[in-house]
C-alpha cells in the first residue's frame, strides 16, 4: 500500500511538472488579418499638466477619443460651452485637493440656473471627471488639445 501511494504521488508530481513546463497552446499570428487592421491609431493626448498660467481644465474635451475629431466640450478659464446644449459662466473657481470646485451660472434650454461643478482628474484613465452642473449623468472627458487646436 505504501508503494502504491508513493508511486501515485510521484506520477502526479511528474505530470504537474510536465504540464507546467509545456509551451502554451497558442496559435501563430494571422499575418493576413494583421495586414487588414492597418496602421495603429494615435492614442488620445494625456491630460494637460498642472500649470500656474492656466487652469488644468482649459482646452477642448470629448467623451471619447473618437470624439476628439470634433470636440463637443470647450473649457475656457471662465466658461464652458458644449455643442448647442449648455453654456456656463464661472462665478468663482476654487482649487481643491481633488481638482476644482466651480460656482457657475448655466443655461441649458431653460432660464439660467446656478450650479456647482466639480472637476477631478484620473491620471491612469487620462480623463477629467465632471460632477454636478446641469449634466445628468455627469460625464468623464478625454483631453483633445488646447483651445488653439483646429479639429
Amino acid at each position: 500500500m505504501k508503494f502504491n501511494l508513493s508511486a501515485r504521488l510521484f506520477a502526479a508530481t511528474l505530470s504537474f511538472a510536465l504540464i507546467s513546463c509545456a509551451d502554451p497552446a497558442e496559435p501563430e499570428p494571422d499575418r493576413e488579418a494583421a495586414a487588414q487592421v492597418g496602421e495603429a491609431q494615435r492614442l488620445p493626448e494625456g491630460l494637460p499638466p498642472p500649470s500656474a498660467d492656466a487652469p488644468r481644465y482649459v482646452g477642448l474635451w470629448a467623451t471619447t477619443a473618437e470624439g476628439c475629431a470634433n470636440p463637443a466640450w470647450r473649457f475656457e478659464a471662465e466658461r464652458i460651452s458644449t455643442q448647442g446644449e449648455v453654456s456656463c459662466t464661472f462665478d468663482s473657481v476654487q482649487v481643491v485637493p481633488t481638482g476644482y470646485e466651480i460656482a457657475a451660472t448655466c443655461t441649458a434650454q431653460a432660464p439660467p440656473e446656478r450650479h456647482t461643478i466639480r472637476l477631478s482628474f484620473a491620471e491612469s484613465a487620462r480623463a477629467m471627471m465632471v460632477a454636478g452642473g446641469p449634466w445628468s449623468p455627469a460625464p468623464s472627458l478625454v483631453y483633445c488639445g488646447g483651445l488653439d487646436r483646429q479639429p
